[in-house]
């Protein structure tokens, strides 16, 4: 099978056919593998994208694995929650960007997150959206508390 891409999968009817929008304030999606993969095709709506484990834990390596896209949605999640926070608060952010990283196997023991922020406000100003950010951010909201958390906040003038 050609490891540059993901494998096909048998489409299931779930319902409609796909995982449908959100309804009653519900997030919804639906994950398919086949037997003989690690690989899984994740659906919401129109949208859809691949998990997968490496080549050295048995996967293909043909798509992240689930750990590594949720330190993605944590970044992602972060940066999202700093622009609302910011344009609030009304604190010009020119940019930002983030970096995620746990340790490599077993259960989640520690996550580390290095924040970048490019702004013109003052650094005390951006210290106090980025607080307000992290508590905004619901991907971060689901870590539990025996994981340690750290954020290392880096503050670039504009």
């Amino acid at each position: 099978m050609d490891k540059t891409a993901p494998p096909a999968f048998e489409q299931k009817e779930v319902s409609s056919g796909t995982a449908s929008p959100p309804v009653g304030g519900f997030r919804h999606v639906v994950a398919v593998t086949a037997s003989d993969s690690f690989a899984v095709q994740v659906q919401t709506g129109r949208l859809s994208w691949a998990l997968d484990e490496p080549e050295s834990l048995g996967g293909r390596g043909v798509a992240p694995d689930p750990v590594t896209a949720f330190l993605g949605a944590l970044c992602g999640c972060l940066l999202i929650s700093l622009q609302i926070t910011a344009r609030a608060r009304q604190v010009s952010i020119a940019g930002a960007s983030a970096s995620a990283r746990t340790n490599e196997k077993g259960f989640v023991k520690t996550v580390e997150v290095a924040l970048t922020v490019h702004s013109t406000a003052p650094a005390e100003k951006v210290r106090v959206v980025v607080e307000r950010a992290e508590k905004g951010c619901y991907i971060k909201g689901l870590l539990k508390d025996s994981i340690e958390y750290r954020l290392n906040l880096t503050i670039v003038p504009v």
